[in-house]
């Protein structure tokens, strides 16, 4: 993906920006890194963004730009490394456990990001509620599942031992 397609998609989710912005994330570790190369025959470079820059960096943007109780810069790509360990990772009931209780602090921002990383991919309209909910499955990762909200709130966030 280039980085015109990156702005583009960005355009699409309501988010204007800048490719020096978009580098700007990219070097804070908000985004993944892109493969970088040379052009045909040697001449100009070529930067190959990952599939998942638009919806990474719509969910860093929201965290530091959309909430009234706003994230530092600097602290995204934390929160951004515990949630990509939450979707990525292989947990026992015991592990994740302790995961959630050792980032009480910061597990209501690893889910908005979670929750606007998924809105990004899933092309879900901004003022559309949604629940996202995380089953844990017996080969020991998270299963996610877009649901219906809560009456509680525009994010329902659970987890569910299968």
């Amino acid at each position: 993906m280039t980085s015109r397609e990156v702005l583009s998609r960005l355009r699409g989710l309501d988010v204007a920006t800048t490719l020096r912005t978009l580098q700007r994330y990219e070097a804070a570790g908000l985004t993944p890194p892109p493969r970088r190369g040379w052009g045909s025959g040697g001449f100009g470079r070529t930067t190959d963004y990952p599939a998942s820059t638009p919806a990474e960096f719509y969910a860093a943007y929201c965290l530091i730009h959309q909430y009234t109780w706003r994230v530092k810069f600097e602290d995204v790509p934390n929160i951004r490394n515990m949630a990509l360990r939450i979707e990525t990772g292989t947990w026992s009931r015991d592990e994740l456990r302790d995961f959630i209780m050792g980032n009480e602090e910061s597990l209501a921002a690893i889910w908005y990001w979670l929750a606007n990383k998924t809105r990004a991919e899933q092309n879900i309209n901004r003022a559309r509620r949604f629940g996202l909910t995380y089953r844990l499955m017996p080969a020991g990762f998270l299963q996610k599942v877009v649901t219906e909200p809560n009456a509680l709130g525009s994010v329902r966030y659970d987890f569910v031992a299968v």
